[in-house]
């Protein structure tokens, strides 16, 4: 009995290790995914979001990402919607895999506030252009078709001033 108490001890040391690793992973990191968001508008930004498909919020309702600032938010995979006043609402989705949807309107000339959804892989496969505006009235594709863009390892959603 006396060489299982250890066996015992080194049991639970393992299990506390392994615990420690899926909490340090956030909601279900994989391979480094994450959704970043970044404010280059000038002023602080409140953000919305809209968690579908039993995804887990990114942030709290209400976000404030101070101006010139980013935040990243690690993810697995991840379906909804990131909104802020005064922009067109990004909509995305992000599967385990890599692959990925994204769409964001290109009418955004009378919005105070511009949007880009870009995505970022190692190598990106198939079509994953950005789509969006950015200054200048410059916009892109409204969307990127669900099964053709993969290797998805980051989706970077940008605010603009006009």
């Amino acid at each position: 009995m006396a060489s299982s108490k250890p066996l015992a001890v080194l049991l639970l040391v393992v299990v506390a290790l392994c615990a420690t690793a899926m909490t340090a992973a956030g909601q279900g990191s994989c391979n480094g995914h994450k959704v970043t968001v970044q404010n280059l508008c000038g002023h602080d930004l409140t953000l919305g979001i809209e968690a579908r498909s039993n995804s887990k919020a990114l942030f709290p309702n209400g976000y404030l990402l101070p101006s010139g600032k980013h935040e990243s938010f690690d993810v697995c995979a991840w379906t909804g919607s990131v909104s802020a006043q005064g922009a067109a609402v990004a909509e995305f989705h992000m599967d385990h895999e890599g692959g990925a949807y994204y769409e964001v309107s290109t009418d955004q000339a009378s919005m105070p506030v511009r949007v880009s959804v870009t995505p970022h892989g190692s190598p990106l496969q198939g079509h994953c252009p950005t789509a969006g505006c950015d200054t200048g009235n410059h916009c892109f594709e409204h969307s990127v078709a669900g099964g053709n863009c993969h290797g998805v390892t980051e989706i970077k959603i940008v605010y603009y001033n006009p």
